[in-house]
């Protein structure tokens, strides 16, 4: 119909009528143009909104799995601390024989961090990510982010430090049989550990790995915290941090 009067004013050379009919198309085009950006701007808002929220509850998941193993940790910490002590002095006083071994045989068990990372993966992935606008929350995802690549590197590194020691642990400890044929049981030779100086030496240095590894886990922990409150500031949904307000 508009096509229709914008020729039939050119043929009456009615030129007021050709402009006001251009007109009328060009902010009928544009008003179409606002509309879909608006439209695929709340889209946005949404997807964002829902990154957020998964973005939030994933963190709230890693803060409880790094306290559950914070607390694990601050009582292997104690038990090496005692085997430590045990193989500078060279001997056992009564009672502490199964909390030496234990701690021996859990010198080469170190778990990467229980930290999981698939809703940031997934939202990298699919490009929600770049949604966000609130830069102050990206730097901070960012740098939470590089964080964890740290720790992972630091990970890597101790574990390939611990696996030097294996055969000097092979010197002095073994491994029986129990009652449970997918278990044994760690026995040390205390008498072959004092033998040599350089096992007692290693055991420290392996105990002290662990220590210090314990220690950047209780500052992710902290951060992880952090996170996750600046996170509730966009989704206003409390942060659930497993304690008690």
């Amino acid at each position: 119909m508009i096509l229709a009067r914008i020729t039939k004013a050119l043929r009456d050379q009615n030129w007021l009528a050709v402009a006001i009919e251009f007109v009328i198309v060009v902010a009928g085009v544009l008003l179409a143009f606002q509309v879909s950006a608006w439209n695929e701007y709340r889209q946005d808002q949404g997807r964002v909104a829902q990154a957020l929220e998964r973005l939030q509850l994933e963190t709230e998941q890693n803060i409880a799995a790094l306290r559950q193993r914070n607390t694990y940790n601050e009582a292997r910490v104690a038990e090496r601390t005692i085997m430590v002590d045990i193989a500078m002095r060279g001997s056992l006083a009564e009672g502490e024989a199964e909390t030496f071994e234990r701690a021996v045989a859990q010198l080469m068990y170190f778990s990467r961090p229980p930290v999981q990372q698939s809703t940031y993966d997934a939202l990298e992935q699919s490009g929600d990510l770049a949604l966000i606008t609130d830069r102050d929350l990206v730097i901070e995802l960012n740098r939470y982010q590089s964080q964890l690549n740290w720790i992972e590197t630091q990970h890597s590194s101790f574990r390939g430090g611990l696996s030097t020691f294996t055969d000097t642990l092979e010197d002095f400890i073994f491994h029986e049989p129990t009652d449970d044929p997918t278990v044994t049981r760690a026995r040390v030779d205390l008498d072959r550990l004092n033998a040599d100086p350089r096992h007692a030496s290693a055991l420290t240095q392996m105990a002290r790995m662990h220590a210090i590894f314990a220690r950047y886990l209780i500052a992710l922990e902290a951060d992880t915290v952090t996170l996750c409150e600046r996170l509730s500031e966009d989704t206003s949904r409390p942060c659930d941090t497993g304690t008690e307000p």
